[in-house]
């Protein structure tokens, strides 16, 4: 998706004095650097299972500052490099008012996607030293955009915010192992939580089941892996699972029940559903890890070649895998 719009700024800020913000005056050009980088920033946030999803506060002292830039900036009332600015004094203010310290990059972008469709990104990196080989063929320091575990950051669904203002527009990466910090970027943000994924995933998943129950057993498996790995690939960009469009993608189903069916637990709820990893997973694969013990299988394999007596807490196994019974042979002969 091209770029339309990209600028940095820089913040610092120690206990012991005020913070410094550096401030760019005009936006970056649009080159295939950006766009690089971009990328690479994208990947990082979609590949963090700790995004959580919400939309801006609107109520008293917590309402967004930013929703109202970017409200002026859509109105065509407000350059893209000012309401960075207007951001990140903001920004500058909470640090000032607590002790962290912070060095940071903070790079915003807005993407266009289609005619109307447009996605603004605001990601917050740190840079990290490294050794190159230079042109001189001499060891020497470099500096590169670290997009590891450091990267946080927020990505808003412009379109998604214009036309459903109550929903959940904005994903949202808070700083990893910094919970004060955390408060501040997200009370700057003016983030409000809105939905728990997990419960709306489990309560998807149950309706999901509650359709196989309905189907011939042959065609069980081949139906929930048809799911997985639609909701999994919503899931990897960051955008809702839609009930009635994952209906029309499973083959030889009744498309207007399984809607009803997955829907019909909560009537009031809306068809589109955010995916909990984590829960996902769970979905598909059972495992548990003790000091000297680790099992794991694929969920549909119990009932089937797997079994669980929970009165006497065992599984019974039918067929175990090839080298895991060449291994048990072996050990056998062996004695």
């Amino acid at each position: 998706m091209p770029i339309t719009h990209v600028i940095a700024h820089h913040l610092q800020h120690d206990a012991d004095h005020p913070a410094k913000l550096s401030l760019r005056q005009d936006e970056l050009a649009v080159d295939e650097q950006q766009d690089a980088l971009l990328n690479q920033l994208k990947s990082s946030f979609l590949a963090r299972l700790s995004r959580k999803h919400g939309s801006f506060s609107s109520e008293g002292e917590s309402a967004s500052l930013l929703a109202q830039e970017l409200e002026e900036f859509l109105g065509g009332n407000r350059s893209f490099t000012k309401l960075t600015m207007t951001v990140m004094e903001q920004f500058k203010d909470g640090l000032n008012e607590s002790p962290i310290e912070l060095d940071a990059h903070f790079l915003f972008f807005i993407e266009q996607s289609g005619d109307e469709h447009h996605l603004f990104h605001l990601f917050v990196v740190n840079q990290s030293e490294s050794l190159a080989i230079n042109d001189n063929l001499e060891v020497a320091p470099c500096f590169f955009i670290d997009t590891g575990p450091s990267l946080f950051g927020i990505k808003v669904d412009l379109a998604e915010w214009k036309v459903r203002r109550n929903y959940v527009p904005i994903s949202l990466l808070p700083p990893r192992g910094n919970l004060l910090f955390a408060e501040i970027f997200e009370k700057t943000i003016g983030f409000s939580d809105g939905i728990d994924k997990e419960e709306d995933t489990l309560a998807f998943l149950e309706g999901i089941e509650s359709y196989a129950q309905q189907l011939p057993d042959e065609k069980v498996n081949d139906y929930r892996a048809q799911v997985v790995d639609y909701c999994t690939e919503r899931e990897g960009r960051d955008e809702p699972v839609n009930i009635s469009g994952l209906s029309k993608s499973l083959d030889d189903i009744d498309a207007a029940m399984f809607v009803r069916e997955v829907t019909g637990r909560n009537p009031q709820r809306d068809e589109d559903v955010l995916i909990d990893r984590r829960s996902l997973r769970r979905y598909v694969k059972f495992s548990g890890r003790e000091k000297d013990l680790a099992i794991s299988f694929s969920s549909y394999q119990l009932n089937n070649r797997i079994n669980y007596d929970a009165d006497n807490d065992t599984l019974s196994i039918k067929g175990i895998p090839k080298t895991l019974r060449n291994q048990l042979l072996g050990h056998i002969k062996t004695k």
